[in-house]
């Protein structure tokens, strides 16, 4: 699975002109890609890049398999065509909808946030990334707490009068380092996509 799969498989697509949508690998017809429900189908089909307006191109189906569809293959396939009848295309790009924010739109914080709260090796597995060791110790120190961000200044007591000159005050917290550094951003989105973490 390549990187691009792996981060479709963290949301879905609301389907509008099917342009951007692949029929059999998104997840656009429920919670799931119609290659996991049926995989038996996409094993078989000729074609299993396709997207849904080019399946829904002409008043057949336009899809093929590589041999005769019986039984449960059958009986499968007329269960998908039934629920394409419901599907009407409009003259819009197709939406992806990110999983792990309840607007549907992609943040590292999100990101970040899914990673920490789904239990992820992060001591362990940040080191198996191929990142400069900068930023994984970096990464490292920011899971553990010890970065001296506003926040955790405050938990033992010290002033950030003290430390933190150049920037506001008010910012300087782990958001702040998260939504405004992009070489840790960068750094989060691989380690994400990396390891593949399951949704919440």
């Amino acid at each position: 699975m390549n990187t691009k799969d792996t981060f479709l498989k963290l949301g879905h697509f609301n389907v509008k002109d099917g342009s951007q949508t692949r029929f059999w690998v998104d997840t656009w017809l429920g919670n799931k890609p119609l290659k996991d429900k049926f995989p038996a189908l996409f094993n078989i089909v000729r074609r299993k890049q396709d997207t849904i307006a080019t399946v829904l191109s002409s008043p057949e189906l336009n899809i093929s398999f590589r041999r005769n569809l019986v039984g449960v293959n059958l009986l499968n396939w007329n269960r998908i065509a039934a629920s394409l009848q419901q599907i009407n295309l409009l003259q819009e790009r197709d939406v992806f909808v990110w999983g792990f924010k309840a607007s549907g739109f992609f943040t590292v914080k999100s990101m970040y946030a899914a990673l920490i709260n789904n239990g992820v090796r992060v001591s362990y597995d940040i080191w198996q990334m191929k990142l400069p060791m900068k930023l994984k110790v970096f990464m490292w120190y920011l899971k553990r707490g010890v970065i001296l961000t506003k926040d955790n200044l405050g938990e033992i007591g010290l002033e950030t009068s003290r430390v933190v000159s150049a920037i506001s005050q008010s910012q300087f917290t782990i958001s702040f380092l998260i939504a405004f550094m992009p070489n840790f951003c960068g750094a989060l989105y691989i380690y994400f996509l990396e390891f593949h973490l399951p949704r919440t």
